[in-house]
């Protein structure tokens, strides 16, 4: 099996993602790193996969439609290639939770992709319903409620004519075979949004969700360690160690959150 891992990354280091390529360093694992343009591109090496940085990286903010087209980005650039059997989305601050032969073996299924069964379509609404601006959500979250309601005086709506919308985790593992299907999709309800990034694969691809739904956890079914009780998401530490390291090769591809590189050295 040969795998892409495409990586959305961003800030003045990338020593967790270097931990996460020496980790998973094999032939038939190749990353593809987008990295926010507000930040230097970082110096990453390996022995056995390739490296591939995307070029007309652009400068992403939490939450709006930037997200997007940075993963749009990687998707094109593994497409070209034609050459692989899977293709996984993570970020720069997510670990493995499997050795690299173990990742290489495991994946039989089309897709491990996440889909929450709590979300509505009143919530679709206000995600990509509205016209947003490029802006990071988190930091601006006073001006996104203001547009959103200069939206609904205005009766702006455009997924009336939508009947399934679907949201769950941005990160996913799936078959190649379905990144034609994503960049060939009408693309244009995804953008102007909020944090549709968590909608736009679950969307197109919302024929799975029958058969994901099977394991209750949507980040379990994207293979997925997040912990939402603790954090949001809980960043893991040191002292969350023996805990990661119960879960290498068992049905966890990657975690997050993790900011301190030392965390991989002590569950592997």
């Amino acid at each position: 099996m040969k795998h892409a891992i495409c990586v959305i990354g961003y800030g003045s280091d990338a020593k967790v993602l270097q931990k996460t390529i020496d980790i998973l360093d094999s032939s038939d694992i190749d990353f593809f790193i987008h990295w926010d343009k507000k930040f230097k591109l970082p110096k990453l090496h390996s022995h056995n996969s390739n490296i591939n940085f995307i070029k007309n990286r652009i400068a992403v903010n939490w939450g709006s439609d930037s997200q997007i087209k940075a993963t749009l980005l990687l998707l094109k650039k593994v497409n070209k290639q034609n050459k692989y059997d899977y293709v996984h989305l993570i970020s720069s601050m997510d670990i493995p939770l499997m050795t690299k032969d173990y990742f290489v073996e495991y994946f039989k299924n089309d897709v491990y992709l996440g889909f929450d069964e709590k979300f509505t379509y009143r919530d679709a609404i206000s995600r990509i319903g509205y016209f947003y601006p490029n802006i990071d959500f988190r930091r601006h979250r006073h001006i996104a409620n203001f547009i959103r309601r200069c939206n609904k005086i205005l009766g702006i709506n455009r997924i009336r004519n939508q009947s399934v919308i679907n949201k769950g985790p941005n990160w996913f593992s799936i078959k190649s075979q379905y990144v034609d299907e994503i960049l060939n999709s009408n693309l244009s309800m995804f953008m102007h949004s909020c944090c549709a990034d968590e909608i736009i694969v679950q969307t197109i691809l919302k024929r799975f969700k029958d058969k994901q739904i099977k394991t209750k956890s949507d980040n379990k079914q994207a293979l997925r360690y997040i912990d939402w009780q603790k954090g949001n998401p809980y960043v893991f530490t040191i002292e969350d160690a023996k805990n990661l390291r119960s879960k290498i090769n068992t049905n966890f591809a990657f975690a997050r959150k993790v900011e301190d590189p030392n965390v991989v050295d002590k569950i592997f």
